[in-house]
């Protein structure tokens, strides 16, 4: 059992844990009695989900490719631009946000009169991911495809849409996302680099929709899960995808030591994850059909706590380490 890189994942979580808490709680305390635009979900969201692991695990995939320790301030940037991602979510799917007024929101914040205190407390995290940004120009174009990946996001709760056009979408979402991310690190980009980030965002999107197959199901949102036919069609997807960032990171002008770190690391903490869930909903075929609407909540939800599932993506990173 890996337990070096498994120790390595707790570590990370638990640095990431107490800056939150240091840094980024105060921020929150004052919205906890807020109007109906905030609830308890958007607070765990923020501390516990989007604010924990994108820089808790992406993050320290990042140092360890490059073979830097994470300085206080890509922490800080990362962490405000990671703790938005969930309220931007909201902004489009619930509260009605157009992509011209997010626009504004993104590049000209104090222009910005917040309509509710979820918007309120999205420009006061958003302002503070650009405290150590030296040139806000070289933002702007990544903040663009954020926006845009967003508000074409919207489409998803469209019955009609089509699998590719769901497959085109997950890849844009996911790595308009990544690239900007990545901007919160102040090493430079290699060649290719930026395409294997842009596809590593892409099949994280597509691992979240894996693991959120239930909700979109109740909510009534498209994804390649909720629309195919067979798993083997996103397992095809998922595979294909990986394949391509192996080769490009391997491609990458990083030493061998530190390119295999990064690929540990993010395959143990995100990949075998996703592999795991698939071959449970793969299990739910009926005649090799995946048939969404007649399966229960718990045949959905992957419990990674369960060791037996933790059993089976610790198999699975064993055959996909470098």
């Amino acid at each position: 059992m890996p337990f070096q890189l498994i120790l390595k994942i707790i570590i990370a979580l638990y640095k990431q844990k107490k800056f939150i808490a240091k840094y980024l709680t105060s921020d929150l305390i004052t919205f906890r009695k807020s109007d109906t635009s905030l609830s308890e979900k958007d607070f765990i969201k923020i501390k516990s989900y989007y604010g924990l692991a994108i820089t808790g695990i992406l993050g320290t995939s990042i140092c360890l490719l490059r073979g830097k320790k994470m300085s206080f301030k890509e922490r800080y940037t990362s962490t405000f631009q990671a703790s938005i991602t969930g309220l931007v979510d909201d902004y489009y799917d619930e509260q009605g946000m157009t992509e011209e007024r997010m626009q504004t929101f993104f590049l000209q914040p104090k222009n910005v009169i917040p309509k509710n205190d979820a918007e309120r407390l999205g420009i006061n995290l958003y302002l503070k991911s650009l405290k150590y940004i030296s040139n806000f120009s070289e933002l702007e174009p990544y903040l663009t495809d954020v926006n845009k990946a967003q508000a074409e996001s919207v489409a998803q709760y469209n019955s009609e849409i089509t699998f590719s056009t769901l497959k085109a979408l997950t890849l844009f979402k996911g790595g308009s996302s990544f690239s900007y991310f990545r901007t919160a690190y102040k090493n430079k980009v290699l060649d290719k680099e930026a395409e294997m980030f842009y596809l590593l965002g892409g099949i994280t999107q597509l691992g979240n929709d894996i693991f959120d197959v239930y909700k979109d199901r109740e909510n009534n949102v498209s994804t390649l899960l909720t629309t195919c036919t067979s798993i083997n069609d996103v397992k095809d997807i998922f595979t294909l995808w990986l394949t391509q960032i192996k080769a490009l990171l391997l491609g990458l002008g990083y030493p061998d030591k530190n390119k295999e770190e990064f690929w540990n690391l993010y395959y143990l903490g995100v990949f075998s994850r996703c592999f795991t869930c698939l071959e449970q909903l793969e299990k739910l075929e009926i005649e090799n059909q995946f048939k969404l609407s007649q399966y229960t909540r718990k045949e959905l939800i992957c419990d990674l706590e369960k060791w037996s599932t933790f059993k089976r993506a610790l198999c699975f990173y064993k055959e996909g380490r470098l």
